[in-house]
Order: C-alpha cells, then sequence, then structure tokens
C-alpha cells in the first residue's frame, strides 16, 4: 500500500511540476536537492563523517581506496556553502579555477586549462554528467539542482575517461529516483531584483520503475551596472531548465535509465566588457565610465542566447562473471552572440555570431564482477562531433561599419578508442593498477572566409583542411595500506588533448595535439574516529606542445591557437574534512603550485610569446624577455611584440589558492527546530589572463554565509549572502590592438530563501 501511494503523490507531483514547467521564466520554485545515502557506514551512526562512495574508476569504490586524488563534494555541502552553479565551484575546490569567455565555461585544474573559447574548441579537462561527455565548453556553465555529488578527478583520466581529461575531470552524478517518494524545492529573493527557484520530485510510478523531474528558474531584472551610452541595464541573466529521469529495472540483473534535459539562457554577465581601468583604449583618454563600476560605454548591447538539450540512455546489466554498461546519447546546442569587443562608445569592432553544436556518443564497458584479488576493465567509445560557425566581425578597426569580414565554418569529428585497465592485489594491503588507451581523432574543417564592402559578401577564401592522428594514453599505480585508515599511492599517467581548429580564424593552420606526462605521490587517512579525513598529494607534470591562445598573431578580435609552449607544473594539495562534534562540520584545503612556461620563445623555438605594450610603443629585440617599449604617455591601444616568455606564470594557474568552510547546527526542541549557521571563505593569490602576464587577477578573498532557520524537518527559511565584502575580481581580461577590456565576476549578493524538504 505505501508504494501505491507513493507512486499516486508522485503522479500528482510530476503533472503539477510539468505544469509549472510553462512558468519557469517566472520563474520556476526548486532546491538543491539534499544528498542520497550513497553509503550510510557505521560512523554515521557514532556521529563521524560518511562513507563517500566515488566512480572515478568507473566502479563504485570508497573514496578513501582510489588512488587519485579526488574532490568529492556532496548537494549538501554545496547547498550550505552558498554555491549553486560551475562559476563558484572552485569556492569549495582549491584546485579548481573557472573562468567565463562568452557562453563558454574553462576550467583550469591545478593550474593546466585553456584560455582559449572559441566555438569547436574543447576543454584541457573533461567535463561529464552522469557518465555523458560534454564536449561543447557552453555545456559546462550551469545551475546546480537534483545534484548528488560532483567528483573533481586531479590530473590526467586518459584511460578510463580518454577524451581530453587532459588536467582532470570533473563529473556531476544527479540524483536517482528510487522506490520512495521525495520532493524538495525552494523559491527566494535576492537584490538586483532577482528571484530564482527549484524544484525536485521524484520515486516510484509503477512495479519497477521510477522517475523524476528537476527544474531551476532564474531571473534577474536589474543589471550589476549601467550601459551609459545605450543608458540600459548591463550584467544580468535569466535563465531556466529541466532535467528528468526515468528508470526502469526490468529484472533483478538489467537496469534502463533514460535521461533528458533542455536548458535556455539570456546572458550578459559574462560579455558585458568594461575597459580595463588600467589601460585607455585608441581615441579615448579619459574615464567612460566609474571607475571600480561594472559600467560600459558600448555603443551596441551585448548579450548571448543560448539553447541546449540532451538525451542519453544507459543500460547495466549483470552477466554473473561482469558487468556491461552501455552509455548513448545526443546533445545539441545553439548560441546567438552579439557583443561590443572595445566596450567603448566609438564601433571599433563588433563580432556577431550564430553557433551549433551536435554531438553523438556511445560507450560500452565490460568491468569484472570480482575485484579481490585481480578487477579488470576493457570497452570502447565513440564521438560523432558536428560544429558549425557563421560569425561577423566588422568596426572601424577591422574595415568600417558596413565592412569586414565574414566567416562560414564548420568542423566535424570521429573520435574512436579502445581501452582497458586490471588492478591486482599482490597483498591483502599492496594493490598495483596498470591500464592503457588508444584514441583515434579525424577532424575536417569546412567552409570559409569572406571579405565584407558594404554589408555584400565579397572575396571568398574557402578553408577545407583535415588532421587525423592516432595516440596511445596510459596509467601506472600502486596502492599501500598502511593500517586500516591510512593508505599511500603514487601513480604515472600520459594523457594528451585533442588537435582542433579555430572557427574564429579558419583561415589559419590546425594545433596538433598537447601532451601531459604527470607524476604523482598521495597519502589518504581517516583519524579520530572517521572525526577527520584529511587527504593530501605532490605532484609534477611535463607538457609538450601546449595550445595557447594568441590574439597577436591574428587579425583583430580573431586569435588563433599555437602549438607555442612547453610548460612544468610542480604542487601540493591539501584536503580535509572534520566533524569535531555531532551537529559541528568544518572543511577545507590548500592548493600550492608553480606553473610556468618552461619555454616559450627560447633561440630555436617554432613560436615566440606575444608580449603587449600600450602605445605609443616600439619592438626592439625579437625573442628577448622585454622584446618592447612604451615611448611616451599612453594614447590607448596596444602594440604587440614577440619575445621570450619562458619562466613566467601560466594563464589561469594561482600560486595559491586555499578554502575554509563550517556549517553549525543548532537544535532548538526534539521536533526537528533548528537554527543553521554556514560559513565559506576562499583565497586566491592571482593569476596573469595572457601569456606575458601585463593583465592580471589579482589577489583576492570571498565570502559566502548563511543563517537558516528550520521550523521543523520539512520547511525552513533561509538569510544568504555571497561575496559579502563585495570584493572586485575577474571573470576574463583580454587585450587587443584596440586596448583591454575586462567582465567582472558578480558583486556582493544577499536574499531570503523559503525551503521544503519531504
Amino acid at each position: 500500500m505505501a508504494h501505491r501511494t507513493d507512486r499516486l503523490r508522485l503522479r500528482a507531483w510530476l503533472a503539477a511540476a510539468s505544469t509549472s514547467t510553462l512558468a519557469l521564466a517566472a520563474p520556476a520554485l526548486a532546491q538543491d536537492a539534499t544528498p542520497q545515502a550513497e553509503s550510510q557506514s557505521s560512523a554515521q551512526s557514532s556521529g563521524g563523517l560518511d562513507e563517500i562512495i566515488v566512480t572515478a574508476q568507473r566502479r563504485a569504490e570508497n573514496l578513501q581506496e582510489v588512488p587519485i586524488a579526488i574532490a568529492a563534494v556532496t548537494a549538501d555541502v554545496l547547498s550550505k556553502a552558498g554555491v549553486n552553479d560551475t562559476n563558484s565551484l572552485s569556492q569549495v575546490v582549491p584546485s579548481v579555477n573557472f573562468q567565463r569567455s562568452g557562453a563558454s565555461g574553462l576550467f583550469f585544474v591545478r593550474g593546466v586549462g585553456t584560455t582559449n573559447a572559441s566555438v569547436g574548441d574543447e576543454g584541457s579537462n573533461a567535463f561529464y554528467v552522469d557518465g555523458v561527455y560534454i564536449p561543447d565548453l557552453s555545456g559546462t556553465v550551469t545551475q546546480f539542482n537534483n545534484i548528488a555529488r560532483i567528483e573533481v578527478l586531479k590530473g590526467p583520466q586518459g584511460t578510463l575517461f580518454g577524451r581530453n581529461a587532459f588536467g582532470g575531470l570533473i563529473h556531476i552524478i544527479t540524483k536517482e529516483p528510487g522506490d520512495v517518494f521525495e520532493a524538495q524545492g525552494e523559491g527566494g529573493y535576492g537584490n538586483y531584483e532577482t528571484a530564482q527557484g527549484k524544484l525536485y520530485v521524484g520515486g516510484p510510478i509503477a512495479d519497477g520503475l521510477s522517475m523524476d523531474l528537476a527544474l531551476t528558474g532564474y531571473d534577474q531584472d536589474k543589471g550589476w551596472g549601467r550601459n551609459v551610452t545605450l543608458n540600459r541595464d548591463i550584467k544580468k541573466m535569466q535563465y531556466w531548465g529541466a532535467r528528468s529521469k526515468l528508470v526502469w529495472k526490468p529484472s533483478d540483473a538489467v537496469k534502463v535509465t533514460l535521461s533528458g534535459d533542455y536548458y535556455d539562457m539570456d546572458d550578459n554577465t559574462s560579455i558585458g566588457w568594461s575597459v580595463d581601468e588600467d589601460f585607455p583604449v585608441r581615441g579615448l583618454t579619459g574615464p567612460i565610465y566609474s571607475i571600480g563600476s561594472m559600467d560600459t560605454a558600448s555603443d551596441q548591447y551585448s548579450m548571448t542566447h543560448l539553447k541546449m538539450w540532451g538525451a542519453s540512455a544507459t543500460v547495466e546489466a549483470d552477466l554473473g562473471f561482469a558487468d556491461l554498461t552501455s552509455i548513448s546519447s545526443i546533445r545539441d546546442s545553439t548560441n546567438n552572440s552579439d557583443f561590443d569587443v572595445d566596450a567603448t562608445q566609438v564601433p571599433w569592432l563588433r563580432i556577431t555570431f550564430e553557433s551549433g553544436s551536435r554531438a553523438y556518443q556511445q560507450e560500452l564497458r565490460l568491468a569484472s564482477a570480482d575485484t579481490d584479488p585481480l578487477s579488470w576493465q576493457i570497452g570502447g567509445f565513440y564521438l560523432r562531433s558536428e560544429v558549425d560557425n557563421a560569425s561577423r566581425f566588422r568596426g572601424l578597426g577591422v574595415g568600417g561599419v558596413r565592412g569586414g569580414t565574414f566567416i562560414d565554418a564548420t568542423l566535424d569529428t570521429d573520435s574512436y578508442a579502445a581501452f582497458g585497465e586490471l588492478s591486482y592485489k599482490l597483498t591483502p594491503t599492496t594493490q598495483i593498477t596498470g591500464g592503457v588507451r588508444y584514441t583515434k581523432d579525424k577532424r575536417k574543417l569546412g567552409g570559409g572566409q569572406y571579405v565584407v564592402a558594404n554589408d555584400v559578401l565579397g572575396a571568398f577564401t574557402p578553408t577545407v583542411s583535415s588532421i587525423d592522428y592516432g595516440r596511445f594514453t596510459w596509467r601506472a599505480a600502486i596502492r599501500q595500506e598502511l593500517t586500516d585508515d591510512l593508505s599511500v599511492y603514487a601513480s604515472y599517467n600520459r594523457g594528451f588533448k585533442a588537435g582542433t581548429y579555430s572557427l574564429q580564424s579558419p583561415t589559419n593552420p590546425a594545433v596538433q595535439p598537447q601532451y601531459i606526462n604527470a607524476y604523482e605521490l598521495g597519502v589518504k587517512s581517516e583519524l579520530f574516529g572517521r572525526r577527520l579525513r584529511l587527504n593530501a598529494a605532490v605532484f609534477h607534470y611535463d607538457i609538450s606542445n601546449y595550445q595557447i591562445r594568441s590574439a597577436a598573431a591574428g587579425a583583430l578580435g580573431a586569435a588563433v591557437l599555437l602549438n607555442a609552449a612547453s610548460v612544468k607544473v610542480d604542487g601540493l594539495d591539501v584536503e580535509f574534512d572534520a566533524a569535531p562534534t555531532d551537529n559541528l562540520r568544518i572543511f577545507g584545503g590548500f592548493n600550492w603550485l608553480n606553473s610556468r612556461f618552461s619555454n616559450f620563445g627560447k633561440p630555436g623555438s617554432d613560436y615566440l610569446a606575444p608580449f603587449i605594450y600600450p602605445n605609443p610603443a616600439t619592438c626592439d629585440a625579437i625573442g628577448t624577455r622585454d622584446p618592447g617599449t612604451t615611448t611616451g604617455p599612453l594614447a590607448g591601444g596596444f602594440t604587440t611584440c614577440l619575445g621570450d616568455a619562458s619562466g613566467f606564470q601560466t594563464p589561469g594557474a594561482p600560486d595559491f589558492t586555499a578554502s575554509l568552510g563550517a556549517s553549525l547546527t543548532v537544535p532548538l526542541n526534539e521536533e526537528g527546530r533548528e537554527l543553521r549557521f554556514n560559513l565559506l571563505g576562499n583565497y586566491n593569490s592571482g593569476f596573469p589572463f595572457e601569456s606575458d602576464g601585463v593583465l592580471r587577477q589579482k589577489e583576492y578573498a570571498l565570502l559566502n554565509g548563511s543563517v537558516a532557520y528550520w521550523l521543523n524537518e520539512h520547511w525552513g527559511v533561509e538569510l544568504w549572502g555571497k561575496n559579502i565584502t563585495g570584493t572586485k575580481y575577474f571573470q576574463q581580461k583580454i587585450s587587443t590592438g584596440l586596448g583591454a577590456t575586462t567582465n567582472r565576476a558578480a558583486p556582493a549578493t544577499y536574499g531570503v530563501t523559503v525551503k521544503f524538504d519531504y
């Protein structure tokens, strides 16, 4: 009777939720899902930390038994820390740095990433949702709902995950509906006239069949800044999304999961550029906005409209001797963007484009049922990606407001891979792991580039080209258990990031794959009766053929890619989680890095590093450490000179980051009434945005906090604040021949949220 009641309740909730989808633009009410009970160990009853189960090796394992540095963050921790999107994930995982560039999101893990956000490129750190690889960079920008946990795998994961898991991997695992009905939701209102909400419902709808639905909405009516030329708000976003899972268990040996999602976003928080306050723009010598604000004087209103959807089918079958997993998926995205690159009232450079991306994937894995003393996995992976980009460059800097360039380019990718990995226990406490993967890529560039005059297409330059290569990646690791609660490991990983073309500069040649050799020593421990979990790792990376984005090498506004550098990275990362009392949780960690170009422009190099100098400037000796000179009072814009950046800090790689958070629950009675206090601090030592280090993010610290009053176990109200101190920091800084523009990250935000949980 209980299951029948749950099914009737779920059907009613799903009907109501489906109807409310039409009202999401207003927006829908929802909440970060509370974490599923992945594994309830004896530590929970004794007040210690819960065991965390992860899938870093494509099978369910205890976090502490996997010889990989992993940050596993549950939905509960994310919600309490005020982290509800990928933009702010770095606040709880110090080894992660996240940047926005237009509609794209760029992940850096342990300083390794890419600064190129052009259509068709893929990140240096793979992004997965429920086992499905997300190749399009715009797909990494997402709001969190129905999350079970997020796993950040640090270091190359080129064997089991493969494609472009060059510096690491971010894997979002969503909740799965079970045989018990559950519903969580929240609705809130904040400053900048922001309404937001989330809703999750899930549970059984028939014998062996369960379903869920998650809705997310965000509507910001007032912008963080103003366009003083157009007298309009800028820096605001509207977003809504839906995700659903259907889980069918026709027998004890077979499980089928069907998933679907859809997202729609209007956003100029990441392209509402302002002129950098340290550098004037060509033709403009005075301030054109209030220094330190988010205002802009742009003559055009910048906006990105992004639509994404996807569907996947996962089949898991117990064959007795092994488990068979099949994952099939399709992903699709459309991006319409229009932005003023120079951020001034003078029409120097405007870029408009419409791009589309569609990807089909199929993965098959066979994993041994037995894991002691030998476990093994074999599999195959196929990706078909089709990307198109139609973009227009116009303005006084590129041939006039009715002239410029029109690009119509396509990039098709077929990627095949076969992989295998096995682990063997030499003794009950000593385990070795080895794996290898072979990847074959074929990429074909099509289309061309037109000269435009008086808004009419003129001369055409075709861009038909292709690259074809096959590469091996591998892994070797050894883990030694010293006690039941203490282990050490050592690993060596070889990885690569795929070669590609820039669809913003299709007439330039392709960049070849970049390679990494990663060496790591780590320790994992649980101490004081599982009251403290402390994990640490030291690592060294050798990176060759590093792919660099260079605005200096191409036409104005059209950055190109170069295999320009080799990089060495040394680092230490430490994470801890503590439960000193039953009602107090303290967590945090730090990441120390020394990430430097070991060769970028030394004598004999294929490419020299671009250095920018504020005008008026002259270039001196090519290939030196300081190849140019500014010769007078600043007149606006930059001159680019070519030199040697060997030893310079790499973009997106701060020398030191740290975070510290605490959650305290104060019970008020035995009926579940309680107060909940949460605080999260984050520090970043600063980093360059480009290879010469001129445009930098200075050191900064952020502080989030919340106070919640729960009337009972089902209903609560929360007061929250993010970036409470109003710290000024940036999502991006870029340079062109016109000058430098910046994109500030979110200011202080605060609000109130009502939550429920059944």
